[in-house]
Order: C-alpha cells, then structure tokens, then sequence
C-alpha cells in the first residue's frame, strides 16, 4: 500500500532540485543527494531516488550511505477537469465545493502538480517524502493534499503537520525493522 501526497503550484521554477536539498539537508542529521539524472520538468514520472547518509554517532564509526527515494511526477493540472466541473453536472458540483467552503479562486491559479507516491512502512522514505513534500509546498508557494486524511495543507502549516506526520510514521513502525538498502553508486 502506498501514501500519496500531491503538491499544487501556480508555477514551477526552472528548478528547484539545489533548494530543494540544501533545505532537506537542514532538516535533521542525515545527508541526502538526489541522483543527477533527475530533472524537474512537467513530464517527470517514475522513481526519485536519493543517497542518505546517517552519520557515525561515534568517532571510530563511519557514516553509512543508503539508497532512497519515492515515486514523483510533475504534470500540468487542469482545474475544471480535476474536479470534473466541464460535466453535465458541473453546477451541482460547484455548489457542493462552494458548500465546502472551497475557494475557487486560489485553486483556478495552479496550474501544476507534483504528486509524490510512498510506502510508509519505509522509515527513510516517509521521513523524506514528507519533508519533501513540506518544503516543495512551500518552496512552490502551494497546498499540499493528503488525499488519505482529505486534507489541504497550506504553505505556513506544512512542516508542522510533516512534523507529525514523521513522528506518526515513527511510532507506528517501531517494532519494524528496517530494510537497509546500502548505496552502491547511481544506476
């Protein structure tokens, strides 16, 4: 089973790859990469993968580095077809999302989504796919929907709910040991 997070942005910067781990690196104790092939452009669909590095805790042991990632893909989006408002139906859909309380007019200027797809039960992969997902949110000055807990979450909120989120994935896979993936070069 996997969690899917979508990020919803009026515009994409050329890209946001540097800013984006300069800022994941600066999240916790650990050091990410992200393979030099991706390139963040509409179009983008598959497997994102990232080096984590977890450093020694001690000085006679080395840093260890990990392979990691998730799936990602960056597409144009489409309000009216989205939300299916070009149907028969459309009024009767408008008047549901206006009862809501939904607003039409942030949400006509996106004009692209990021959508990052993970397992949750990977501690690497849920720790950074929420961080990501929190500083591309912010980074994209978008919203970020859980389509599991039917949330929007909104750029000044972001991180306070990855936070949780990150703890949540924490203790509910404590028990769980993790898989370890050494990193063994890009492929």
């Amino acid at each position: 089973m996997s969690y899917d997070l979508n990020i919803f942005a009026a515009d994409l910067p050329p890209n946001p790859i540097p800013d984006w781990i300069k800022r994941l690196n600066t999240c916790d104790h650990m050091t990410y990469e992200i393979n030099p092939a991706v390139a963040f452009d509409v179009g983008l669909s598959g497997f994102c993968p990232m080096k984590v590095t977890v450093p020694g805790r001690w000085p006679w042991t080395p840093d260890k580095a990990y392979m990691s990632g998730f799936e990602m893909s960056v597409q144009a989006f489409d309000f009216a077809s989205y939300f299916d408002l070009n149907s028969h139906d459309a009024d009767v859909k408008k008047n549901q999302l206006t009862a809501e309380g939904f607003d039409f007019n942030l949400w006509e200027t996106f004009k692209f989504q990021v959508l990052i797809s993970f397992k949750p039960c990977n501690k690497f992969e849920a720790e950074l796919a929420f961080l990501s997902a929190a500083i591309l949110t912010q980074d994209l000055n978008g919203i970020c929907n859980d389509p599991q807990t039917r949330q929007d979450v909104r750029r000044d909120e972001v991180f306070d709910r990855a936070t949780k989120q990150i703890e949540q994935q924490q203790t509910a896979t404590k028990t769980e040991k993790p898989i370890p993936h050494p990193f063994e070069g890009w492929r």
